[in-house]
């Protein structure tokens, strides 16, 4: 999951530079990451492009690193915050709901495993049982997601 994280960051903060930088246009939706006005004023500032670049760089990721892009919802508004809109229906046109639905139990049983050490809800004081082909599907599903967002970019 952190490398899916990992990813939609990348694509988030590159996109919001190129449009920072003016080398791609924003969408018409609602696009925004939500800089504050210091930082704003700080990339601007600068008259050279590297440094404006690098300034506005250090901002935007310093604003994505409050947040978390591994639920499928979440993944598809970060990106639309950078005009890729509807990521799901472009990625997965015959299975939509169905790739949203394995990505989200992929999600909530990493949650479990992280917050609550993976203990079964049901049999009391025994960790959810999990077997490496589970393993191995889950790397599948977010393989193929990564796999099938990034071609659709």
């Amino acid at each position: 999951m952190a490398a899916l994280d990992s990813y939609v960051h990348g694509i988030v903060l590159d996109r919001a530079v190129d449009i920072l930088m003016g080398r791609i246009e924003p969408a018409r939706s609602s696009t925004k990451v939500g800089l504050h006005f210091n930082a704003i004023r700080e990339i601007v500032d600068n008259s050279d492009p590297i440094d404006r670049e690098i300034a506005a760089r250090t901002h935007i990721a310093q604003r994505l690193a409050l947040e978390t892009f591994q639920k499928p919802d979440d993944v598809g508004n970060a990106l639309a915050m950078v005009g890729v809109n509807k990521i799901w229906t472009l990625a997965f046109p015959e299975n939509v709901e169905q790739t949203k639905k394995s990505l989200g139990l992929v999600v909530a049983r990493r949650n479990r495993i992280v917050h609550s050490c993976d203990m079964d809800p049901i049999a009391t004081g025994s960790v959810t049982p999990m077997s490496s082909q589970d393993a191995l599907d889950a790397v599948d599903i977010v393989e193929n997601i990564v796999r099938a967002i990034d071609k659709a970019i």
